[in-house]
């Protein structure tokens, strides 16, 4: 064999030092379907707020001429029942878009944990147990909105900023965080799969409401507001930087004090106008 033959076979073996990353980012992931259903959930939230601050003139200029009929009375309890539903169903949302990022390793965990033909089944139950957690927080939440819209605004906001910066720095944030990064043996099929399945996804979604809930309930404060989409992807940030940190305990201070200058940037602006 010539020297140029073996130069020229070893040269075909070499490969350039990007080709590595670039490898592992085309690789099918297991959790792909379920991370673009989080960018569609964003797709959905960004455009209802684009499309909703678009009529809010129309439906402002429109309330100066209108005046309710009887009918509108009747049907007050109607329309109520029926605006609690929408704003079950946003939050519904607001978790896909803000949580289900935050569960792609657990979904990773379940994926490469069942067998191949019931991989995507186990990961979409995982994935309906956890969110269900959410819902059901947000349910509760949603519940009692009217106590703190009376409040003047800015000032429940910046209560809410500050529980969670509060939040941030106790044993039991710590506590539920170590929480999240734990995994649990799944059995490979049957009925004792599935409840396996079911038992990770609540163990799942009660640490991470355990960690996270000050932070939703921050997004429960803020969904009516124009910066709605910011708040989101402030506290989406958190959540996902806290829960792939190897040592979550740096970002979660930093994230305390984020939100601490943040509900005094809130609160400050109302109160100078309130003294001048």
């Amino acid at each position: 064999m010539s020297v140029r033959g073996t130069t020229a076979r070893a040269a075909s073996r070499v490969r350039p030092l990007w080709t590595a990353p670039v490898r592992r980012l085309l690789r099918p992931r297991v959790s792909l379907v379920f991370e673009l259903v989080a960018v569609a959930a964003w797709i959905a939230l960004i455009a209802s707020a684009v499309t909703g601050d678009s009529h809010d003139g129309d439906r402002a200029g429109a309330s100066h001429h209108h005046m309710p009929g009887p009918h509108e009375v009747h049907g007050a309890s109607v329309s109520v029942s029926a605006s609690a539903s929408v704003n079950v169903a946003m939050w519904a949302l607001m978790s896909v878009a803000m949580m289900l990022p935050a569960a792609v390793p657990a979904l990773v965990h379940v994926g490469t944990n069942s067998l191949r033909w019931r991989r995507r089944r186990a990961m979409a139950t995982f994935a309906a147990v956890y969110l269900a957690v959410w819902v059901g927080y947000g349910a509760m939440l949603l519940a009692p909105a009217q106590l703190w819209a009376r409040l003047p605004e800015g000032v429940a906001l910046a209560c809410a900023l500050a529980l969670a910066a509060a939040w941030q720095l106790t044993v039991h944030k710590r506590r539920a965080l170590r929480d999240c990064h734990r995994s649990s043996p799944l059995p490979p099929s049957g009925r004792r799969a599935v409840a396996g399945t079911c038992r990770f996804g609540l163990r799942q979604g009660w640490a991470c409401l355990r960690s996270c809930w000050a932070l939703m309930l921050v997004m429960a404060v803020a969904s009516g507001g124009n910066g709605m989409l910011v708040w989101m992807a402030v506290l989406t940030g958190i959540v996902i930087t806290e829960r792939l940190a190897r040592t979550p305990r740096r970002p979660t201070r930093l994230a305390a004090a984020v939100l601490a200058v943040a509900a005094l940037a809130v609160l400050l602006p109302d109160t100078a106008w309130r003294w001048s």
